[in-house]
């Protein structure tokens, strides 16, 4: 059954040319098998599915529970053709929405009381929304008000999530598809605390780049229960591309907050280092770190050379230190460009943004240079530099880094990130 009750705004842009034009990126039969075998329910009588697209999620809830009330909402006219071409047979137990998933009033226009849904399951769009009161009203019901410092930062990722959050029943499972900002970013901090505090948030899967087509975005697999109970303890596992789950570890709260990505913290799991010194912090092995203050659009008007991220040498089995070259050195401290910043000799530069900044690195070793604002100069302890040097420039040291780094095409490298490294 289709029941047609409004319009999805003109509220939403595109946030890819790559993804449909709803901002959409459709699930594979893999990760939604993978996402409804995660959700430990037996027979749930009512699942739903905000934003149902081409209905894989909806078809692999409808083959495990095979006695639930399925019902689906999307804003795409398309969808119920998709979904019936998917779901023959289940006419009898699927209604389908064609309505604003993000409508405040949603439960009224779709016939269900709030906190009646037994399953949501959702992969949300990778869109932003421009800001509406609806939107307001959906974070404080759903608990998350007050999470954001700017609203701009509401993304239909988190309104999804809190909209799921309303219809659930309490212990009621949620299970969604996230994007790498809520999961990692710092300025998320404040949602996963309110989310750790107030649900049991269940696991947390990393899956692998490129699992949707037309994407490297970075996504991940999250399985909660609404309102049973604080986490105390967060499982995190990482699926391979032939859709096998690594063991779990386990994340105290404190640190779920900081971040849920499972190459994050199975790096800062207790273990020996590899060259027999105690394992430290990059924080530790610094005195200072500079960012650079010349913008890539004013370097070819600074009237100095400065070092940017294609003057980082290529790795080489040839080179073992990648060195900036001399015609970066500023031969008079006093020619200096005004307000500019310095990396020093002995400084380890790294690139601080950039869909490969794992591989730029570099070290300065003829006078002090002028940096751009994509880059880092990490000032080292005398007896840590050539350690950490070669630990940045070894494989781990990059898979440290990458795993580090978050955003989708242009990733960044935040400090904060960068200094709880362990090497």
């Amino acid at each position: 059954m289709t029941t047609s009750a409004g319009a999805f705004g003109e509220d939403l842009t595109r946030a890819s040319q790559t993804s449909d034009s709803w901002g959409r990126y459709y699930t594979s039969p893999i990760v939604s098998r993978s996402l409804i075998d995660s959700i430990e329910a037996s027979k749930p009588k009512l699942v739903l599915e905000l934003g149902s697209g081409s209905g894989s999620l909806c078809t692999a809830a409808a083959t495990r529970w095979q006695d639930a009330k399925l019902v689906t909402v999307d804003v795409d006219h398309q969808a119920f053709k998709r979904l019936s071409t998917r779901n023959v047979g289940l006419k009898h137990r699927h209604s389908h929405f064609v309505h604003d998933v993000l409508d405040e009033a949603l439960s009224d226009k779709i016939g269900l009381t709030l906190g009646t849904v037994d399953v949501a399951v959702c992969n949300p769009p990778y869109i932003r929304p421009r800001w509406r009161s609806d939107f307001g009203k959906i974070l404080e019901a759903a608990g998350l008000s007050g999470t954001l410092t700017s609203v701009h930062d509401a993304g239909a990722d988190l309104l999804f999530l809190a909209q799921n959050l309303r219809l659930l029943r309490q212990n009621g499972k949620l299970g969604l598809i996230l994007p790498d900002g809520l999961v990692t970013a710092e300025k998320f901090g404040r949602v996963r605390r309110a989310l750790l505090r107030q649900h049991l948030i269940e696991q947390v899967v990393q899956l692998p780049r490129g699992v949707f087509k037309g994407t490297e975005a970075q996504t991940y697999l999250a399985v909660l229960s609404k309102a049973a109970g604080e986490t105390n303890q967060v499982v995190l596992r990482q699926m391979v591309q032939d859709g096998q789950l690594s063991a779990a570890i386990q994340v105290p709260q404190d640190a779920a907050e900081k971040r849920l990505d499972y190459t994050f913290h199975v790096r800062k799991l207790p273990q020996a280092a590899s060259d027999g010194h105690r394992r430290m912090t990059v924080r530790e092995a610094l005195t200072d770190v500079v960012r650079g203050t010349v913008c890539s659009s004013a370097i070819a008007d600074a009237g100095r050379p400065v070092f940017h991220l294609g003057d980082f040498a290529h790795r080489s089995e040839e080179q073992a230190v990648r060195i900036v070259p001399k015609r970066f050195a500023l031969s008079d401290r006093a020619a200096r460009l005004a307000d500019a910043r310095l990396a020093l000799p002995g400084d380890i530069l790294l690139a601080r943004v950039g869909r490969d900044l794992e591989d730029r690195l570099a070290l300065v070793v003829y006078g002090p240079c002028v940096i751009s604002d994509c880059v880092f100069a990490l000032r080292a302890k005398d007896e840590h530099r050539e350690r950490l040097y070669r630990f940045l420039e070894s494989d781990p040291g990059r898979h440290a880094l990458a795993s580090t780094a978050h955003g989708v095409a242009a990733r960044f490298l935040s400090k904060t990130n960068l200094f709880e490294i362990q090497f």
